[in-house]
């Protein structure tokens, strides 16, 4: 059985694995990505020392799966535009440079991108034709997948739910995690959660207003795409019990009930696995080595 060496590049750390056709993990682990110390240039050296102790405890891998913030033309396999966290980025040539170092063929897809799609292979959507993933952190991210593959868009960019107008501007900067310490002056999710369960009513505010607006742009979402499934992701939805009544409570408010008919909300289960196996699907897709 083929195995294949999958990468997920974080601006804290790069986690990987070495995973079966079938998306099994046979190990896993993570480096630290170092890019104050290193800088972005160093990154392919750093994947290409993991694909070989991958190697050197699994044996020979058929390819290297990769996803990587930033916008990304994945049929080059470059990084378009990466964001200030990772300077010298843009434009890298990261399928190119790790196919050089490795000797392996390599794929390269957006690390939200890739999320969705094992979500939608393994995860939480696994069985549908249709989903969208929404990971909501530090910022607000999207995939739409459609029959198994993710929906690019011209610009590389469909799914940026972050993006959506929303009051006082775009989703991102109005319902993001960051959003909620400033608004509660909490130090993490977790303590505005625990403020809330005590009677907080700045906490419970800040949540509602969240929620809400979080509601707002799955609503948005389900008027131009209808997708069987609304998957939830991020380590704040894991608060699974206070988001699910409240959003579908939203979402029936704002849409018709024939609308929301076949359409459900669930919660991304693979957790951090869910960027390396999404990386692991796009690259059998790509390659033609399975069935779309």
């Amino acid at each position: 059985m083929k195995q294949y060496a999958c990468i997920d590049i974080g601006g804290t750390a790069i986690k990987y694995a070495m995973l079966t056709e079938e998306g099994q993990i046979i190990t896993q682990g993570q480096r630290p990505t170092n890019i104050d110390t290193d800088g972005s240039g160093d990154i392919p050296r750093k994947i290409a020392a993991i694909v070989q102790s991958l190697q050197a405890e699994c044996g020979q891998a058929a390819g290297v799966a990769v996803c990587s913030p930033g916008l990304i033309d994945t049929e080059k396999g470059e990084v378009i535009f990466a964001g200030p966290n990772f300077p010298g980025y843009s434009g890298m040539k990261l399928r190119a440079e790790i196919e050089k170092l490795t000797h392996l063929p390599c794929t390269v897809e957006n690390d939200v991108n890739a999320a969705g799609l094992g979500e939608s292979w393994l995860g939480a959507g696994q069985g549908t034709k249709s989903a969208f993933c929404i990971f909501v952190g530090t910022g607000i991210g999207g995939a739409l997948v459609l029959d198994g593959h993710v929906v690019h868009g011209a610009a590389a960019a469909a799914g940026e739910i972050g993006f959506l107008p929303s009051d006082g501007g775009h989703l991102e900067r109005v319902a993001s995690v960051p959003v909620l310490l400033k608004q509660t002056g909490a130090a993490t999710g977790e303590e505005v959660f625990q403020r809330a369960a005590a009677g907080d009513e700045k906490a419970l505010a800040a949540l509602n207003d969240m929620t809400k607006k979080i509601a707002q742009g799955l609503a948005a979402i389900c008027c131009v795409v209808n997708p069987e499934v609304l998957i939830m992701g991020g380590a704040i939805m894991a608060q699974q019990d206070y988001f699910a009544p409240r959003l579908n409570k939203y979402l029936q408010e704002l849409l018709p009930a024939a609308l929301l008919a076949n359409t459900h909300i669930a919660f991304a289960r693979l957790g951090t696995a869910a960027g390396f196996t999404g990386a692991l699907r796009y690259f059998l897709q790509t390659k033609r080595e399975i069935l779309a």
